[in-house]
């Protein structure tokens, strides 16, 4: 899945910093910062999304660190020169890139 415009500017309403990438063949939408609540607080990560299929999952979200306690199986990935992290979670559907990014975040509170 390529990252539609109309889209991506849908995603700005919430992350007016969001951004499309692109690296060997797969497309991400950067998020300098991503506010995640967890545990009665706001936990801030840069995020790299990726809403098309990769590594067996039909989309993923790489964190800048991973967060304490939540998720499994962590693994670091080396994607646009960075070092990203991110879990086993396998149970987001393609769809709205809105969508699919309020579900990652979900499983993460």
């Amino acid at each position: 899945m390529s990252i539609v415009e109309g889209e991506l500017e849908d995603l700005r309403i919430g992350w007016p910093d969001a951004r499309a990438m692109s690296e060997g063949g797969y497309s991400y939408v950067h998020l300098p910062v991503l506010k995640i609540p967890h545990d009665n607080a706001i936990i801030i990560r840069e995020a790299l999304f990726c809403p098309q299929q990769r590594d067996g999952y039909p989309n993923r979200l790489f964190l800048s660190e991973p967060v304490a306690g939540r998720g499994g199986n962590w693994i670091a990935h080396r994607i646009l020169d960075k070092t990203w992290h991110t879990w086993s979670w396998n149970y987001v559907p393609a769809g709205r890139l809105t969508v699919m990014l309020a579900q990652h975040v979900a499983a993460l509170r």
